[in-house]
C-alpha cells in the first residue's frame, strides 16, 4: 500500500535543494557566530578547570570526548535561540566547513547525476515521483578517497562491465567500492559535513567512497531522500553509469543516512530490484517513533532530547512531510526499517555506542532480526556470542563501551579506528565467504567487556546450556535482565513477526552484561 503525501510534494521535490547555498560570510548573522563562539570557549575553559575535580559524565571519558560532547551539546540546546530557519542551521555548518582546512591526502572529485525523463522507472512509493521528472533535475555528490587509494585505483584497467561507460570513474577491474548517505536527520548535513570521516573510512579500507547529497526536508520530505539512494545505486551499477557489479557494492551509513540505507535495500528487495551486497551502519536511526528507553536514560549523549511535535526543528515532522503526518507515517517501514520485516536483506553491520540515544533501537533491530552480537574485546574478529547456534549470521551488532553516537566520526578515539578495521574485516570476510568457526564454548566477561545475547528457550540445546549457565552466574548488580514483557508496547509486534511463528510463548531474554 503506497502512502506517498499528496501532489504538493511532487512539485516540491524537483525543485533543486535550498541547503548549498554560496558559502560566503553571512554577515547578518555575525552575532549570532560571536555569541555561540564565545558560548564554546567558556564551555571549554570551565570544562578544563573543572576536569582534575569533577568526573566526566561517563567515568571512562578523557577530557577531550568530554569537551566534545559538552560542546556539540551546547549548540543543538542553543541553536532555537540563534537561528531563525532552516537555512540558517544549514549555513552555519556549511560555512564551518568549507573554511575547515582539507587535508592533502584526501581526494574530493564532484559528480551529477542526469536524472533522466520519468526516472528510472521506480515503481511503488517512488513511482509518482520518478513520473514526475522531467530530465532537468540531476543529483549532486562526491566521490571521496585517500589520495594513495585513489590514485592507485585510477591505474587499474576498466572492469569489463564498466566498458560501454562514459564516466571518467568507471568501475576497475576488481574493485570494491561504498555507497554513503550521510546523516544528520534527514534535514542538515552534507557530503562536506562527512568528508573527513569518509576519507578515514576509505583509508581504512582501501575502497573509494560515492557519497551522495540526497534531498533534505523539509523543502523534500519523504519519500524524496529515498529516491535519490535509489539512484545513486543505479548509476553505481548502470553499464552506463559506473558500471558496478552490485556484489562489488556495499551499502553504508550513519544516523539517519543509515536508516535510509535500510529502508533502500527494503524497497529494492520489496519491488525485486538489485541491492547491494552488504552494508555497515554506524549508529543508525532505525525507529523514528523515537519511543525506546534509551532516548531518555543515555542522555549524557550529545543527541538532544527528542523534540515535541510542535518544535519548530522536529526531524521527524520535517520527513513525514508535516506534523499531521507523523501518526501516519513514522511507523512506516522505509521510514522507521525497525518496523518492517527484516527478511531477505543483505549481510548487515550495525555499530553503535553504549552510552548514546539510539543504543535501544540498534538492539532491537538486531534481535528481530536474530542476529549476533559481539563482545568488545573480541573485536575486529567476527563475532561469536552464539553465532551458528539458530540465530542469522548475516546481522551482527557491535556496542562499543562508553561510546556516543556516531563515534567513528571522532578521530582521537582509539575506539573510532577499531571501529573502522571492524567495518573492513566484515566486508572482507563477507565477500570470500569464510566465517571463522564457532567459538563460545570458551566465554570471558571482563569488566571493560560489553556482551549482549538474545536467546529463547528453543535454542539453549544440552550443549549451549553450560554456556548459558555460566552467562547467567556472571550476573551482578549491574546486570540487568529484561522480559518480553518489559519491551515497550509497540515493540510488541517482535513477538508476532512471522519470523518467530513457532517460538510463541517462549521466554524471551535479553542480558546485558557490563
Amino acid at each position: 500500500m503506497s502512502i506517498l503525501p499528496q501532489t504538493t510534494l511532487i512539485s516540491q521535490s524537483m525543485s533543486l535543494p535550498k541547503r548549498r547555498g554560496s558559502p560566503a560570510f553571512p554577515v547578518r548573522n555575525l552575532r549570532r557566530y560571536i555569541a555561540l563562539l564565545s558560548q564554546q570557549l567558556a564551555i571549554g575553559a570551565s570544562m578544563i578547570i573543572r576536569h582534575p575535580f569533577t568526573p566526566p559524565p561517563v567515568p571512562t571519558w578523557p577530557l577531550h570526548l568530554a569537551l566534545f560532547v559538552a560542546m556539540v551539546r551546547a549548540t543543538a540546546d542553543i541553536q532555537e535561540h540563534i537561528v531563525e530557519d532552516i537555512s540558517d542551521i544549514r549555513h552555519l555548518i556549511d560555512t564551518f566547513f568549507h573554511y575547515l582546512p582539507k587535508l592533502p591526502q584526501m581526494r574530493l572529485v564532484p559528480f551529477r547525476i542526469p536524472i533522466p525523463t520519468h526516472g528510472r522507472g521506480f515503481p511503488g512509493e517512488l513511482q509518482q515521483l520518478e513520473l514526475s521528472e522531467n530530465g532537468h533535475r540531476t543529483l549532486p555528490g562526491q566521490w571521496i578517497a585517500d589520495s594513495k587509494v585513489w590514485d592507485r585505483i585510477m591505474k587499474m584497467p576498466l572492469a569489463k562491465s564498466a566498458r560501454g561507460s562514459r564516466d571518467p570513474y568507471a568501475a576497475r577491474e576488481g574493485e570494491k567500492v561504498i555507497l554513503y548517505t550521510h546523516g544528520g536527520g534527514y534535514f542538515i548535513c552534507s557530503t562536506a559535513t562527512h568528508r573527513e570521516l569518509l576519507w578515514r573510512i576509505s583509508r581504512a579500507t582501501g575502497r573509494r567512497i560515492f557519497s551522495v547529497d540526497y534531498r533534505l526536508a523539509p523543502e523534500h520530505p519523504y519519500p524524496a531522500a529515498l529516491q535519490d539512494a535509489a539512484h545513486a545505486f543505479s548509476h553505481l551499477t548502470d553499464p552506463k553509469g559506473c558500471g558496478f557489479d552490485r556484489k562489488d557494492v556495499t551499502a553504508a551509513g550513519d544516523s539517519a543516512g543509515g536508516g535510509l540505507s535500510v529502508a533502500m535495500m527494503m524497497y529494492q528487495r520489496d519491488h525485486h530490484l538489485a541491492m547491494p551486497s552488504k552494508a555497515f551502519l554506524l549508529s543508525p536511526w532505525l525507529d523514528l517513533t523515537m519511543t525506546c528507553d534509551s532516548w531518555v536514560t543515555n542522555s549524557m549523549d550529545y543527541l538532544p532530547t527528542p523534540p515535541k511535535i510542535e518544535h519548530k526543528f522536529n526531524p521527524i515532522s520535517f520527513y513525514c512531510s508535516g506534523r499531521d503526518k507523523i501518526k501516519t507515517l513514522a511507523r512506516h517501514p522505509y521510514i522507521s526499517p525497525l518496523w518492517g520485516s527484516l527478511e531477505g536483506l543483505p549481510p548487515l553491520l550495525i555499530q553503535c555506542g553504549e552510552k548514546e540515544r539510539l543504543r535501544d533501537e540498534c538492539i532491537l533491530f538486531t534481535y528481530k532480526a536474530r542476529g549476533s552480537f559481539t563482545a568488545y574485546d573480541d573485536l575486529p574478529v567476527p563475532p561469536k556470542s552464539l553465532e551458528g547456534r539458530g540465530l542469522n549470521p548475516n546481522v551482527e551488532l557491535d556496542m562499543y563501551p562508553g561510546m556516543v553516537h556516531v563515534f567513528q566520526a571522532i578521530p582521537f578515539l582509539p575506539e573510532s579506528n577499531l571501529a573502522l578495521k571492524r567495518m573492513l574485516e566484515f566486508m572482507q570476510r563477507k565477500e570470500t565467504g569464510k566465517e571463522e568457526a564457532d567459538a563460545t564454548a570458551d566465554v570471558s566477561v571482563s569488566t571493560a567487556t560489553v556482551v549482549v545475547v538474545c536467546a529463547t528457550k528453543a535454542l539453549q540445546t544440552d550443549q549451549e546450556r553450560p554456556m548459558m549457565e555460566r552467562l547467567v552466574d556472571m550476573m551482578v548488580e549491574s546486570t540487568v535482565c529484561k522480559s518480553m514483557e518489559e519491551i515497550p508496547l509497540h515493540l510488541q509486534l517482535i513477538a508476532d513477526d512471522a519470523r518467530l511463528e513457532g517460538l510463541e510463548g517462549e521466554a524471551v531474554t535479553t542480558m546485558y552484561i557490563l
